[in-house]
């Protein structure tokens, strides 16, 4: 996986929420306690900078003069004229000695609403140069920060940019051993894993939750007449037609051999029907070419199914409700075969 991807390895839209960066916040936090120390600034912050939603909180300084020691979880929009847009905008460290009467700042709430007259913020990058976000320091009155103390902004920046890059590292290690290569949907270890994490919301909301079990039709003999190569083709087609055809909060997976599993959060049955009609009626216009194949192929995919709900109050385990759903698709096939 290359790392320009990286960005999309992120589980959600705030690093600061995932809780295997803790150990990191921790750090950081001592970072930017001890800049403002040293500084002797009003607050230090890092912010976390989303190209759509704009910039968030990760931590704040604890000093008693920074008023803002609590966490907001709202983040400031993107055409805020804010210090730190300047710094994303650039990539570049920005400072700003003294903001008072000046024009370029008359409508930054960072002056306006919380007095800060002082700036100075270094970007944060994944390794790939995307911004993450800032490190920065307020202050209430002028400053004159003389080139060692920028350099060590710069300094502490270098050891925030490397604990980004073992996440990436972590991450990309961590779906690649979930994700089944072949197809690229989960293996069975990634989709266990975050099946039992839908299910654990799943008890604390209230929420039904709905699992397909499908396999693809003869794989015996896609094999046999066509070729393993075109067998994996048909592998893949199924793969891609699930993708497409499940909703966004549904999760997906291939158990190995010609089996798929699909879990989500449903109302009833229809919910699952309707994602098992949607992948047959996708398979439907597959065109498979296989270069390597026995003969040519003048046949689409086809899938056995089984699908079940299981209401809340959930009590039966993740293993138990997969066996259900199995048994129901081994149903279906039969039916099939008549």
């Amino acid at each position: 996986m290359k790392a320009d991807h990286m960005v999309t390895l992120k589980t959600q839209d705030w690093l600061a929420t995932d809780e295997t960066m803790q150990a990191s916040l921790e750090k950081w936090q001592r970072v930017v306690d001890l800049i403002t120390r040293l500084l002797g600034a009003s607050a230090g912050y890092v912010l976390e900078y989303h190209e759509k939603h704009g910039f968030r909180t990760a931590l704040t300084s604890q000093n008693p003069e920074n008023e803002h020691r609590e966490i907001s979880t709202k983040p400031q929009p993107n055409d805020r004229n804010v210090y730190c847009r300047r710094v994303v905008q650039n990539k570049a460290p920005f400072y700003e000695p003294d903001a008072t009467n000046k024009p370029e700042w008359a409508d930054n709430p960072d002056l306006i609403e919380r007095g800060y007259v002082s700036y100075y913020g270094v970007p944060l990058l994944w390794p790939n140069g995307v911004v993450f976000g800032v490190l920065c320091a307020f202050d209430r009155k002028p400053t004159e920060y003389g080139k060692d103390m920028l350099e060590l902004l710069e300094c502490f920046r270098d050891l925030i940019e490397a604990d980004l890059k073992l996440y990436e590292q972590y991450q990309i290690m961590r779906t690649l051993s979930m994700t089944d290569p072949l197809t690229g949907l989960n293996n069975r270890h990634g989709f266990e894993m975050l099946a039992e994490q839908k299910i654990r919301i799943a008890k604390r909301y209230k929420h039904n939750i709905g699992i397909i079990f499908m396999d693809l039709d003869k794989m015996k003999h896609w094999n046999d007449d066509y070729g393993h190569a075109a067998g994996d083709a048909a592998l893949r087609a199924v793969g891609n037609a699930i993708k497409d055809s499940i909703r966004e909060v549904d999760i997906c997976g291939r158990f190995g051999g010609d089996e798929f599993a699909v879990l989500g959060y449903v109302r009833n049955r229809g919910d699952l029907t309707t994602i098992v009609a949607r992948v047959r009626n996708a398979l439907t216009h597959v065109k498979l070419s296989v270069p390597q194949s026995k003969s040519p192929i003048r046949e689409t995919p086809e899938i056995s199914s089984g699908v079940s709900v299981f209401f809340e109050p959930i009590s039966q385990s993740l293993d138990d409700m997969m066996a259900v759903a199995d048994l129901e698709m081994y149903r279906d096939k039969k039916r099939r075969r008549r």
